[in-house]
């Protein structure tokens, strides 16, 4: 993925001319051909998950110098939104609800000022990193600890996750679990380890301003994982996320939406239709351009809740989070999920991911 020039001040992340990755273009050139804005309508970290955004001054908006209207196509557009300056100051403007059919899907990627008051950078949070526009990858990896279910024992996973714009209004996420991995009841299999469920998520942008953004995304999982991981599931999960800067630094976002499974018949034990979210609130306490800059704490909620069954069968997780800026637009972060709801998968999870914003 991106390469690295020289760290600026900027409002979102990096700020940096984008050279040489052209798994990344065949990407962005090949959803730019398949995917019309008018379809999108339906679909939001997150993703979850998870988010973008670095420097000091109001990089690519805010205030400064309103630009007009732009409207390229969504070819250009899209060779705009990723290999272009969307952190350039003054190119960023707010896109209102009321415009959503009518403004942004020809118009390359701008990210967005750092909130009222410049203090509050739109990035993304491991536990909910959703409600932003992202351009960016990170790396996790999730530990488990001590599994409810039969045969027991840890679990990990690894996850690649890439966030791609083509356009002020469009965005696709790409998620891909390259290792996943738990104990069994068989002997000779001990540990299995496989790959999980690959995940295709087009998200659209409802509107945005310097204090509040909306999202809509689709999640697409397909089955392509192991079903001793349990893997191998086919949903769709609509999605509606927020990101909001309510006053002075501190940040309030979440998200909602139902998982819809699609390849689970009558009786089978896989997931059902549930309602699935996050919420929740942080305050940055560094500036960028200091050691260990743009470090934020916060404290997230995830829950489960299925549609059909006993309340007991709900999950609702709880913990604590950090990130922070590391060097040349690499960010650290780490959460951990602890059970507050009768129902326990697993005595907690710790999850810790370098993500690169480019």
């Amino acid at each position: 993925m991106p390469r690295l020039p020289k760290l600026r001040p900027d409002r979102c992340g990096s700020r940096r001319r984008y050279k040489g990755a052209w798994a990344a273009i065949v990407l962005t050139l090949g959803m730019s051909l398949g995917v019309s804005p008018a379809q999108e309508l339906p679909p939001a970290s997150s993703m979850p998950a998870g988010g973008p955004v670095a420097p000091r001054p109001a990089a690519g908006g805010g205030d400064a110098a309103v630009v007009s209207l732009v409207e390229e196509g969504l070819l250009d557009a899209a060779f705009g939104s990723v290999f272009g300056d969307a952190y350039a100051p003054g190119r960023w403007r707010p896109l209102p609800l009321r415009t959503f059919f009518t403004e942004g899907w020809g118009e390359a990627w701008a990210c967005g000022p750092e909130g009222r008051d410049g203090t509050t950078p739109r990035h993304g949070w491991l536990g909910a990193f959703g409600g932003v526009f992202y351009r960016l990858w990170f790396t996790s990896l999730t530990y488990r600890h001590d599994l409810a279910a039969t045969p027991g024992g840890d679990a990990y996973a690894g996850d690649y996750v890439l966030f791609l714009p083509l356009s002020r209004r469009l965005e696709v996420a790409f998620d891909v679990p390259f290792a996943t991995g738990n104990g069994t009841s068989s002997p000779r299999s001990g540990y299995a380890r496989n790959v999980g469920d690959f995940t295709v998520t087009p998200r659209v942008l409802m509107s945005e301003s310097r204090a509040a953004t909306q999202v809509l995304t689709l999640i697409v999982r397909t089955p392509t994982g192991s079903t001793l991981e349990g893997n191998r599931v086919t949903s769709l999960t609509p999605r509606y996320e927020f990101w909001t800067n309510p006053v002075g630094s501190w940040v309030f976002r979440g998200g909602l939406g139902p998982p819809i499974p699609l390849n689970q018949g009558r009786g089978s034990s896989g997931p059902g239709t549930s309602i699935a979210g996050d919420i929740a609130l942080g305050r940055y306490v560094r500036p960028h351009d200091v050691p260990v800059g743009d470090l934020v704490f916060y404290v997230a909620c995830n829950f489960d809740v299925p549609l059909r069954g006993t309340p007991e069968a709900a999950h609702v997780g709880l913990g604590p989070g950090t990130r922070f800026h590391i060097t040349n637009n690499y960010f650290f972060t780490q959460f951990w999920e602890f059970p507050v709801a009768r129902s326990h998968a697993q005595d907690y999870i710790l999850e810790s991911a370098i993500v690169k914003v480019f």
